[in-house]
Order: C-alpha cells, then structure tokens, then sequence
C-alpha cells in the first residue's frame, strides 16, 4: 500500500474514503458506477460494504489488486479491479475501484474512457505483447512529452520508440514481468522537467489487464504529487534547519554552563577555605549564612551539571569509562553517603540484597548520578516519619541475567496519568510542587539517559498516596568475565560527599 495525498479533485474519482475501518466519503464515479450513493454507505464499517459489493467477506490489504465481480444496487454485475491506498492519516485509507474491459459484461463505456476522463489522473492503455499506445489522455501524454521529450504525436507509438532506452534501461523486462506475474508495480516519485522547467512529481502504477484468460492490455496510469513532495521537502528543509539550531542551541548552552560552573566552583572552594582557615573566629550567625550560601551554590552547581549532562548525552560526547563493579558493596556505600541528609528530614533508609556481590560492567561515577538522583528524589517526596527501601536481586530480563536495584519509598506517589511524563525533559510531575520540593524537570530524563548509555533500563512502579518504586536493570557480567580485582568503595570520599551535598542542596529541611 503506498501513501497519497487525497485533493478535492479526488471527489469524482471511483473511491471509498475509510477512516478507523468505517466509511467517510466516497466518489461520484463510485455512486455513477455502483447506484449506491453516500447515505448508503456512509459510516458502514468497509468489510460490510465489501461484502454488500461483492457477496463476501474481502480484504483488499492481503489480496492486493484484486480482480473481482461487483454487484451494483440495480443487481448489475460489472467486473472490477480494486486497489488500496494509505492516505493522509495513518488510520486513512482509500478503496480505487477501476471497471476493467469486459465486452460481455460492459453495457457503457469502457474501463479505460471512465478513467481518461478523470483529468487529475493520468491514464495509458498499452497493447499486449506489442507495448503500443492504444488511448491515453492529456495528462498523461504531457507526463510523456515531459518525461522523455517527445514531440511528435504519442497514439500509435511503441514503447521502444517513446524510450530511446526502453531495452537496454530493463523497463522492457520489468513491463514483461508485470505481465508475466500479472500484479500490478507501483513506481514512486518519479520526477519530470517540462521544457520550460517546471518540476513535477508523479506516483505510477503498471497494471496488466486480462481477458479470456491471457493479457492484452497494461494499464499505466499517473497519480500527481508535486504538491506533496514539495511540501515534505519543505519540512525537510525545515527540519535540518531546526536540527541545526537546536545543535547552535545545545552548544551555546554547554558553553554558558561551563562558564557558569566556573565562579560557583570557586565560591565553593572560598567558602570552604573560610570553614578551614577560620573554623574558631566564625559566629554561629555567619556560619548560618556560609550554610545558605553553599546549599544555594550546590544548587546552581546541580542545575549547571545536568544541563551539561544533558547536552553531553544528547550530542553523543558523553564519556563513559567502564569497569567491573560490585553493585552490592557501591549501592551499599553510596546510602551510607546520604543518611545524613535523611536523618535531617526524619527519615529511615533500609538496605538489603539476596546476593553478597553482583559484578555489573559501569562507569562508577554515572552510576552514582543516577542512584544519588533516585534517592534525593525519595528523600524528597518521603514525609517524615518513613521508610525508604533498597533492594538488590537477580533476575532475568529479556533472556539475559540481569541485576535489579530497587528504590521504593513511601511517600505521595505519582498519578497514574503522569506516570508516562516522568522521564521526558523538562517535564514535572504536579505532586503539590512547593518550596519544599524544587526542581527543574530534567533529573529523572537525565536518569534514563544516563542508565541506557550503561546499557540497562528503568521502570516505575506507583500509585497516588502509596510510594514509588524505580526499579534499575542492568546486564551481570558473566562469571568468566569477572575481573578479580572489580573496583572497590569501601566508604564514601570526599568526591562523594560533594557529589551527595550537590544531589541533596534541592531540598528543604527546615529552619
């Protein structure tokens, strides 16, 4: 089935206008050649109008082309080919039903004239095995002229003539072969030059047409798509240009962030040499201020990484540098890292694991971002008073052994109609946002980026005023790819806890 753009020219054509499997339009030539009439037909679902037409059940998408019998509401039978078509929508499609010459059963005109008169399409009857011109309408000679530059009169010229290259080109073949075969061959976008340089575009169809048994005649007939194409080429264009702003855009961005993230590092590092130099001479007021200022520092330094992140992620620079690790003992240290900050805020975190070690090939730090993001967003939307669970177990996902971290908190979950929202940028989930719970909408997007360079995948799990579970996959290295010496974290450092103090500057805990 091949796409097209249905015009209002198309009204007079033999056609059938379905959308979603029901009846939407059908053509004047349609209700000429049948006696049924739109309100006949209209909104009927189109195996019952098929059904109606030919006295059974028809599916033209696996019987494509097909040549059958038509019965029309005055109980006339007339012998048919019928084509289906995608057009506009993905849910459109449009039923071309074309009467074929059969003196026997033709009382009016012929197949070929019902179609030469239809001016928005293109029609050439062919003579069989000579591949002579016998009718064609002006559309379709101005499609030869154009094509081939022919001036002279085209009725009654061979194929061979009109095509200097007819032989040698493989069209004689590939005509041969459709009658041969007997399906029809649709040719697409087939692009001529009149001689005045107009472009145009055409959709064409070879169809073989028998009688008594053997083909005498090929049909090739001409559907005009310039509109179309020039329109999609106009939003190809438009597109490489879109693309290639939103990359001016990533850059300038990338380059702002870092000139952002350059002062907010040294106003860190003042700060702490403030803390180191002047530990004792430092009142209790100004050290509440320092405080202020490094949370709001680590929050601008958060918001700055994950734009970088993001940028690096999205122009395919992000580096990733892998090596064995023992997920159990790395998740294990990494909680001990933030329990801290969920004491401040009255909250438990529970760790526990079926396996005492699981080797996954990562990249440490990126797995630290995405489990630090996960567990700042527990903490986050956790009310006081609650559990937060961590759990480690093997499984099998998708015929391969896999580990599965768990983090499941008990706090005001997400509704079920936001729950496909999470992971897209720059998206927030309505959760009752307030000055207790930040953010700029690109962590959790982050978070999925980050895990599929790692090559695993995230899920969630949640209910509204229940919890959320996020639950992380990723491949076990296999037993005799287990290096004996895996990276070992024993106990956070202080690039951790920097890294956990940045996570965790985005909420709120009080006065």
């Amino acid at each position: 089935m091949r796409s097209r753009n249905l015009s209002a020219e198309a009204k007079c054509r033999t056609h059938l206008l379905v959308s979603n499997g029901y009846v939407e339009d059908i053509g004047g030539a349609f209700t000429a050649l049948t006696g049924y009439s739109k309100d006949d037909f209209y909104h009927r679902p189109i195996g019952e109008v098929m059904k109606t037409l030919l006295r059974f059940c028809f599916d033209p998408e696996t019987r494509f082309a097909s040549e059958n019998y038509l019965f029309t509401k005055s109980a006339e039978t007339i012998e048919v080919l019928i084509n289906c078509y995608k057009v506009g929508k993905a849910d459109q499609k449009i039923y071309l039903i074309e009467q074929k010459p059969n003196y026997i059963l033709n009382s009016e005109l012929s197949l070929f004239d019902k179609m030469a008169m239809d001016n928005s399409m293109g029609v050439g009857l062919y003579s069989f095995p000579g591949f002579q011109l016998l009718k064609a309408n002006t559309l379709y000679q101005d499609y030869i002229r154009n094509a081939f530059h022919v001036k002279e009169s085209l009725t009654g010229l061979f194929l061979k003539e009109m095509i200097p290259s007819f032989t040698e080109s493989g069209l004689e073949q590939l005509w041969l072969s459709i009658a041969e075969n007997e399906r029809p061959v649709h040719q697409k976008e087939l692009q001529t030059i009149s001689a005045t340089g107009e472009i145009r575009y055409w959709n064409k169809t070879i169809t073989p047409v028998p009688e008594n048994g053997k083909i005498k005649y090929i049909i090739s007939y001409l559907d005009d798509i310039t509109d179309t194409v020039l329109k999609r080429k106009y939003l190809e264009e438009k597109y490489e240009e879109l693309k290639r702003a939103i990359e001016m855009k990533d850059e300038m961005l990338m380059l702002i962030t870092h000139e952002l993230k350059t002062p907010m590092s040294v106003i860190t590092s003042s700060i702490q040499a403030v803390e180191l130099i002047y530990n004792n001479e430092l009142s209790d007021k100004v050290r509440k201020y320092l405080n202020k200022i490094k949370q709001n520092t680590y929050r601008q330094m958060k918001l700055v990484n994950n734009i970088l992140d993001n940028t690096r992620a999205n122009s395919g620079v992000f580096r990733i540098n892998r090596a064995n690790a023992d997920v159990v003992q790395l998740t294990r240290t990494l909680i001990d890292s933030i329990s801290v900050f969920a004491e401040r805020k009255g909250i438990r975190i529970s760790f526990s694991s079926e396996m005492e070690q699981s080797i996954i090939q990562a990249d440490v730090d990126i797995y630290e971002r995405i489990l630090l993001n996960l567990l700042s967003n527990a903490v986050k939307y956790t009310p006081e008073g609650r559990t937060i669970e961590v759990f480690i177990y093997q499984t099998i996902l998708k015929a391969k052994r896999q580990v599965c971290i768990q983090v499941k908190d008990n706090g005001i979950g997400i509704p079920s109609d936001q729950k496909e929202l999470i992971f897209e940028r720059f998206r927030r989930v309505d959760r009752h946002a307030s000055m207790h719970s930040e953010g700029t909408g690109i962590g959790l997007y982050l978070v999925k980026t980050l895990v599929s360079l790692l090559d695993g995948e995230i899920k969630v799990d949640s209910k509204e005023g229940v919890g959320s579970t996020f639950s992380l996959f990723f491949p076990l290295v296999k037993p005799n790819k287990v290096a004996e010496g895996a990276a070992v974290f024993d106990q956070p450092n202080d690039q951790l806890a920097t890294a956990t103090a940045i996570e965790f500057s985005d909420i709120y805990y009080g006065a």
